[in-house]
């Protein structure tokens, strides 16, 4: 297990982004892909444990967790919010000793009851802004490496390069 964790509201994430949100109206699991996507990307860069957590709260039926790119997914089990399940998870990884625990929620409520179990916060917002900008630098860092042109030529002596030229020729006697 890591010590630094990094747990996500889900929708709080999709609702702080003016984008998302209007996805959402139209198509709720193409927002989430595109969260995941994004948040899959910046864990990529900052390695941490990350845990995304969406409201089944109106859904029917149990929790499910699943992996998606290294990020575990979780939706919470009928008549569950994501903030309880994030409360509950917070105080269960810090009688564990978990060293670095940030949760990621514009919500009021839910960012008392986080400071209380010793956890770090920053708001939704900073979090886009974090994952803008990581995915600025990415996108700097692979324009470097496609700056850099394979070598297409081997340096050879003039020696080496005289005989070729015979046998290019036809003339491999010496």
């Amino acid at each position: 297990m890591k010590d630094r964790f990094l747990i996500i509201d889900g929708y709080n994430m999709i609702g702080q982004s003016q984008d998302l949100s209007q996805i959402a109206q139209e198509n709720l699991e193409e927002a989430r892909d595109q969260l995941l996507t994004a948040i899959a990307n910046y864990n990529a860069v900052i390695a941490d444990e990350v845990v995304c957590v969406f409201d089944a709260y109106e859904q029917s039926g149990m929790s499910s967790e699943y992996m998606y790119h290294g990020v575990k997914i979780v939706f919470t089990k009928e008549k569950e919010t994501a903030d309880s399940f994030i409360e509950k998870y917070v105080y269960d990884l810090y009688d564990k000793h978990t060293r670095h625990i940030t949760v990621v929620t514009s919500d009021m409520s839910e960012q008392h009851a986080i400071f209380g179990a010793g956890a770090y916060r920053i708001s939704s917002r900073e979090m886009w802004r974090d994952l803008r900008e990581n995915e600025v630098s990415v996108s700097k860092k692979l324009e470097g490496f496609n700056e850099q042109k394979p070598r297409t030529r081997i340096e050879l002596s003039n020696e080496i390069l005289e005989e070729f030229e015979k046998i290019r020729r036809g003339n491999n006697h010496k």
